[in-house]
């Protein structure tokens, strides 16, 4: 096999995470605290998309209330009784 290895190229790094792009295998590689995960290039800009369209809307509701928004953690192993 004559497979090079990647070259990531650095597409975003914040205080969140980072986003890494290998433009020869067209794979997106998104860190966030400790999970590092692999997206095919639409797959990401789906993920993008989507959480940017949630962004915008928590942002419209907390600006209709005046304060900021808040958010709750679900844990979805949680029983009810």
């Amino acid at each position: 096999m004559d497979k090079k290895p990647c070259t990531h190229e650095c597409l975003t790094a914040t205080e969140f995470g980072k986003a890494l792009i290998c433009r020869d295998c067209g794979i997106v590689h998104w860190h966030f605290m400790n999970m590092s995960m692999r997206f095919d290039v639409a797959d990401f800009l789906g993920l993008a998309d989507t959480l940017a369209e949630a962004a915008n809307n928590v942002r419209m509701g907390a600006n209709k209330k005046g304060k900021s928004p808040v958010l709750t953690l679900v844990n979805p192993t949680q029983r009810l009784n």
